[in-house]
């Protein structure tokens, strides 16, 4: 029930709830509130004021299971730091860096404000694609599955509510 190396990394946790059941796994929705904790005080970067502006969807992630789980359980999961910051720094950097390049290098071959603006577009939407295809295939190698840590709530289906 674990991710290789993920005993000796320190997890970054996150609540979640049982949104579907299939053979192989569960499907979760994290939790309404998302960002770090500067974010969740009003001190951050404003993510979460823009979530609640705009009724961003809640993330669903698929977690490969054998525990028994029923829609509406609630659990913790996790997922090695190391992994985060890698695929952080793929999702923002890459796409970023891309931009910046094709846009600094027609600058100085063509000189043209234009041919700027589209080489640097360009850019980014060809780091965009090699994103989406390293995004592709670590999802299937399973290196970037989150883990289980707990289970923090069963729900029973005799249980009013």
């Amino acid at each position: 029930m674990g991710m290789p190396g993920a005993e000796s990394e320190e997890l970054a946790l996150e609540s979640a709830r049982v949104v579907a059941v299939e053979d192989d796994g569960i499907w979760l929705e994290t939790g309404v509130q998302r960002g770090c904790a500067n974010c969740r005080e009003g001190r951050g970067c404003g993510v979460s004021v823009f979530q609640r502006l705009f009724r961003l969807p809640r993330h669903r992630v698929f977690l490969p299971t054998g525990e028994s789980l029923s829609v509406g359980d609630h659990v913790v999961i996790g997922m090695a730091q190391r992994a985060l910051l890698i695929a952080s720094l793929w999702l923002y950097l890459a796409p970023l860096a891309g931009l910046l390049s094709c846009a600094l290098v027609a600058d100085l071959v063509f000189a043209s404000e234009w041919l700027t603006v589209i080489a640097g577009f360009a850019g980014l939407v060809g780091t965009l694609a090699v994103v989406r295809g390293r995004q592709d295939r670590q999802a299937r190698s399973g290196r970037f599955f989150p883990v289980l840590h707990e289970v923090t709530l069963r729900d029973a289906p005799d249980r009013e509510q």
